[in-house]
């Protein structure tokens, strides 16, 4: 069983000013795997890309962090890596800087099934997003999606 201190944004809060103090911001965080074998996960960005150094010093503060922290969980991984081209969408303000990109959305419809779809991102309102497709819009809930990337169709969308 994860602990309380195994909680995302327990862990978000605490490593959040520090990372913004190194220039860098939180893309999202992932906790992966289980007790015996966790992968903490952080993707970081900024304005002018992530590059390998900059991971590394995120990477070093954060052990450090955590440690002051009396973060003691055995055997814990920890990544930190760029959310690249394909960037995974972790909550609902992140949208709005990719309206007219390509997005793949796996959601669960109505019928409690999932589906995914792949469009154009036209619209981010309260509610969710409006994608379109070759066909047709499609509103999809934010509450109904599963997970959203960004896919690469160019370098003029790469960041």
């Amino acid at each position: 069983m994860l602990t309380r201190k195994m909680d995302k944004e327990y862990i978000q809060s605490l490593i959040k000013a520090d990372i913004e103090s190194l220039g860098c911001v939180i893309w999202g965080i992932e906790l992966v795997g289980n007790n015996n074998s966790p992968t903490l996960r952080v993707f970081i960005d900024r304005n002018k890309g992530i590059r390998i150094q900059d991971c590394e010093k995120v990477s070093r503060h954060i052990s450090k962090v955590l440690e002051a922290d009396e973060f003691s969980i055995n055997n814990l991984s920890l990544e930190v890596s760029s959310p690249g081209v394909q960037r995974k969408f972790f909550n609902k303000n992140q949208y709005s800087n990719y309206i007219g990109f390509t997005l793949k959305v796996r959601y669960k419809k109505e019928e409690n099934e999932y589906t995914s779809i792949k469009g154009t991102l036209e619209e981010v309102i309260r509610e969710g997003l409006v994608l379109k497709t070759e066909n047709e819009d499609f509103f999809i809930n934010f509450n109904s999606i599963d997970k959203a990337n960004l896919e690469y169709t160019g370098v003029e969308h790469a960041k």
